[in-house]
């Protein structure tokens, strides 16, 4: 018996910070004095997204927060690529290697993807 097909969601992010410290090169023109803790708060909705999803479709779905700027494969992302040149806003949220949404993290919608994907709805 093989195991149940398991969804992939990952946000991709760009959290503020001073442009000196910048990793993805754009030499901060994309904001990097902001609040931190407006982004600081994205990485907690990205964990209670994954808690939702997990109490939705148990053991069916991984949910993956990556900070573009620290994670060591930043730099060679397509997704920090997508967000220094500003064409979409952060967070990109990919479902199954697809972008799917930009801007924020839509649960609702989310969870109407993945249930689609594995065929529940």
């Amino acid at each position: 018996m093989t195991a149940p097909p398991k969804v992939q969601v990952i946000i991709y992010d760009a959290p503020t910070a001073a442009p000196s410290s910048c990793a993805c090169g754009c030499g901060g023109h994309h904001g990097h004095s902001g609040d931190e803790s407006d982004r600081a708060n994205l990485e907690l909705q990205a964990r209670a997204l994954a808690l939702t999803l997990e109490g939705d479709f148990p053991g069916r779905v991984q949910v993956d927060y990556i900070n573009v700027l620290k994670d060591p494969r930043g730099p060679s992302l397509a997704q920090t690529a997508l967000l220094c040149s500003l064409a979409y806003p952060a967070p990109l949220v990919y479902i199954n290697g697809r972008g799917r949404f930009a801007g924020a993290l839509p649960v609702e919608r989310i969870r109407e993807e993945i249930a689609e994907i594995l065929g529940e709805k």
